[in-house]
């Protein structure tokens, strides 16, 4: 993820003919995500709470937590800035998908649960957690045709694109720390079946 993100960074302002050396790409790229992710904390926050005082109470205090400023300054290469982004990021693409119950958000969630997957091994937790999202919702009665859209798109598209990450592959598909978001897909199946 740290690589691919350097890269289409340095492809696309090169493309626009903004003339930039993939080493000043590599030295920004911190700064940059940790800008995306206090966004990504606002849009995630305003969507839950429904209040832009508190998105933007969110993306102040994701701004000025220390131990993400040490991992996100220029020049601090490390994949952490952009995991970060992709979690909060995908949280708040999952939300929203659940929401609007439209494959767009859901796509969109998936495509940053990638990000997710190709830049830190933390990706589990993020699957896991919405899976029990998925499975509380369930039990506490809030089941819709919409939550049965977006899950349904988010697994399917998030499997098949992890898969493509290399040092994934079907790990994601075999390893028992994924079991929990096989057995949601399962369950929110047989349980749209049955309502």
């Amino acid at each position: 993820g740290l690589l691919w993100a350097a890269s289409v960074i340095y492809w696309a302002l090169n493309a626009v003919n903004i003339n930039i050396n993939i080493r000043n790409a590599c030295v920004f790229l911190g700064p940059l995500f940790a800008g995306f992710t206090s966004l990504s904390a606002y849009k995630f926050t305003t969507e839950v709470t429904r209040r832009p005082s508190a998105g933007l109470l969110a993306a102040a205090t994701i701004a000025i937590v220390p131990s993400y400023i040490s991992r996100s300054g220029a020049g601090g290469y490390d994949n952490e800035a952009i995991a970060i982004f992709a979690l909060v990021n995908t949280f708040w693409l999952w939300v929203k998908a659940v929401d609007t119950g439209s494959t767009f958000w859901a796509t969109l969630a998936a495509l940053s649960y990638l990000l997710m997957v190709a830049s830190w091994g933390g990706y589990i937790f993020v699957g896991n957690l919405i899976a029990i999202h998925v499975c509380m919702l369930i039990a506490a009665g809030r089941f819709s045709p919409r939550l049965y859209v977006a899950y349904t798109t988010f697994y399917t598209l998030g499997s098949i694109i992890a898969i493509q990450v290399p040092f994934v592959g079907f790990n994601i598909a075999t390893a028992a720390e994924n079991a929990s978001t096989h057995g949601t897909f399962v369950v929110l199946q047989a349980y749209a079946l049955i309502v």
